[in-house]
C-alpha cells in the first residue's frame, strides 16, 4: 500500500517547505537576535515535530526547546471546539517570550487556549509560528501576548490535509509533503 495513491494532490512539496522554513527561520533569528534572555520555542505536539524540528536547526540563537500538546481532533477530521492540555511543559516560562510552534492554525481555538495557559505562567510575551494557516475556517480571535509576532508559513485552503507531521487518525504523519487526503480515507 502506497501513503501516496491516498492523497488526492501535493498542496506544498518538500522542496517549497523546506525553503519557507529557511525564511521563517531566517526572519525569527533576525527578529529575536537582541532580545534578552532568548526566547523559548514550544512546539505544539504531536502535529509540528518535523516542522519544528526543521525551523529549530535553522535558528541561529541560543534558543530553549520544549512541548505541549493540548488535543482537540481526537480521530475525527473536525476540532471539538474544546481542547485539553494534555501534557504541559517542564521549563519554566515566567518572564520569557514563547514562540508557539503550530503545524496549522485553523479555528483558532487551540491557539488562544495555549496563549492563556501561556499568560497564566507568566510568560512575558508569545509569539505564533504555524506552518499553515487556514483563516477561512478560524472562529475564534486570538491575541498575541506582549510584543509577541505572528509568522505563518502558507495560507492553506480549506481542504483536509495530511502530512509533515499532520495526521488523520495517526497516520500520514510521515509525507514529506502536505498533501489533500482522497475523501475516501476518512469518510
Amino acid at each position: 500500500m502506497s501513503l501516496d495513491s491516498h492523497i488526492e494532490k501535493v498542496l506544498w512539496t518538500k522542496f517549497q517547505i523546506s525553503k519557507r522554513v529557511t525564511e521563517l527561520a531566517s526572519q525569527i533569528t533576525s527578529d529575536f537576535s537582541s532580545v534578552s534572555p532568548p526566547p523559548l520555542v514550544v512546539g505544539v505536539a504531536t502535529g509540528a515535530f518535523l516542522f519544528l524540528a526543521d525551523l529549530v536547526r535553522q535558528i541561529q540563537l541560543p534558543i530553549s526547546i520544549d512541548f505541549i500538546r493540548a488535543e482537540s481532533y481526537g480521530s475525527g477530521t473536525e476540532s471539538s471546539g474544546a481542547p485539553r492540555i494534555s501534557l504541559d511543559l517542564k521549563l519554566e516560562v515566567k518572564e520569557k517570550h514563547v514562540i508557539l510552534v503550530e503545524d496549522i492554525v485553523d479555528t483558532g481555538n487551540t491557539l488562544s487556549c495555549l496563549i492563556k495557559h501561556l499568560e497564566s505562567k507568566g510568560a512575558s510575551a508569545v509569539s505564533v509560528c504555524t506552518l499553515l494557516d487556514k483563516p477561512a475556517r478560524r472562529k475564534v480571535h486570538f491575541e498575541l501576548l506582549g510584543d509577541g509576532k505572528y509568522y505563518k508559513g502558507f495560507e492553506c485552503p480549506d481542504y483536509f490535509i495530511v502530512g509533515y507531521g499532520m495526521d488523520f487518525a495517526e497516520l500520514y504523519r510521515n509525507l514529506p509533503y502536505v498533501g489533500v487526503l482522497k475523501p475516501e480515507h476518512y469518510n
